[in-house]
């Protein structure tokens, strides 16, 4: 199952390819049969990651909200970024979405493009009533994809901010 756009297809990692994609990038990209990007995950990307498919392992039936998710430029056949759910949607119905692009690709409209489609996915599942979001105070991009998807600001704390949309069905 790939959620697709007018310019993106946007592909839920397998247990598998989840596997790859820590092992290195060019694994996974090869095994999607796609133009090689070579770009790396930072470490942090990697450490979350790490964590994320340790917990996809957990809950396989639920993979799909713990799994990285390739943002795919169908002109370009390559990956330019990813974004994931941080979680299962938890019991109030709440899920949490982050989101990341190469930067030879910011500032194009691929990351709305990608957050929109993906929320418009989990206000399709079972019980997922709101997708929030944490942006760093500094972060303007990141807050700007945020606002252009619909959603409100609700929460401040000392390094950022949280986001908010509901789903309104």
């Amino acid at each position: 199952m790939n959620l697709e756009t007018k310019r993106l297809c946007i592909t839920p990692l397998t247990l598998y390819q989840f596997k790859l994609l820590l092992e290195g990038i060019d694994e996974v990209e090869k095994e999607l049969g796609l133009v090689p990007s070579k770009v790396p995950l930072d470490e942090n990307t990697q450490q979350a990651m790490e964590s994320l498919y340790v917990e996809a392992q957990r809950h396989p039936n639920e993979y799909m909200w713990l799994t990285n998710w390739q943002i795919i430029l169908k002109s370009e056949n390559k990956a330019i970024g990813s974004a994931d759910f941080k979680n299962l949607p938890g019991e109030s119905g709440d899920v949490e979405i982050g989101y990341g692009i190469n930067p030879d690709y910011e500032g194009m409209g691929y990351m709305t493009e990608t957050v929109e489609a993906m929320c418009k996915w989990a206000f399709g599942q079972q019980d997922v009533k709101r997708v929030i979001a944490e942006t760093e105070k500094d972060n303007y991009a990141s807050q700007r994809v945020l606002q252009k998807c619909g959603m409100k600001k609700y929460k401040e704390t000392d390094i950022g901010f949280w986001w908010e949309l509901t789903n309104n069905i």
